[in-house]
């Protein structure tokens, strides 16, 4: 279960702020409080997901940052997504659970709170409406990361570039 009355409560407010005026179904709070896990303490650098397989499970980032990598052709690692706190990592192939072609990192000094497919699947079953919903959510961060990583690619200074990036991702900048 995720133990923390204030991280849940951010969860929570984060979902509700998904769809302000659909209100999130009855018995939704207790069952992901209930079957919420959180995973164990980065204190250095640990793979959640990895390359080739499906996804067991969608995150929600307590403290930290996560960090989703892809392969080239030439199978050199890139970022493909930053996540910081207070967002949740459910990409499409964990929504569909497909094979993906990307591995899930979380940062060193990370928590995240997790949730199974299973128990994704339990949640579809029980409430009406909630597949839509966590299909607005997953690209819902999709298209926000899209345009986040757009506007930063759109600035033509490579300093300032670099500036805004690190001004975004605060927690990156080494010490």
């Amino acid at each position: 279960m995720l133990n923390n009355k204030i991280a849940f409560a951010r969860l929570m407010a984060l979902l509700k702020s998904i769809d302000p005026d659909v209100p999130l179904p009855e018995g939704l709070e207790d069952y992901l409080w209930e079957n919420m896990m959180v995973e164990e303490f980065c204190a250095k650098t640990r793979r959640f997901e990895r390359e080739g397989a499906i996804p067991k499970n969608a995150y929600y980032v307590v403290r930290g940052f996560v960090m989703v990598y892809g392969y080239n052709h030439k199978l050199d690692r890139y970022v493909f997504r930053i996540y910081r706190e207070n967002t949740i990592v459910a990409m499409d192939c964990f929504m569909q659970q497909e094979i993906s072609e990307y591995c899930i990192w979380g940062c060193q000094d990370s928590l995240l709170g997790s949730i199974s497919s299973g128990h994704m699947d339990t949640i579809y079953h029980r409430w009406e409406g909630m597949k839509d919903f966590a299909w607005k959510t997953a690209s819902r961060y999709k298209a926000t990361k899209e345009k986040s990583r757009n506007l930063l690619l759109g600035i033509e200074d490579t300093e300032t570039r670099i500036l805004e990036f690190y001004n975004r991702y605060k927690g990156l900048l080494p010490p």
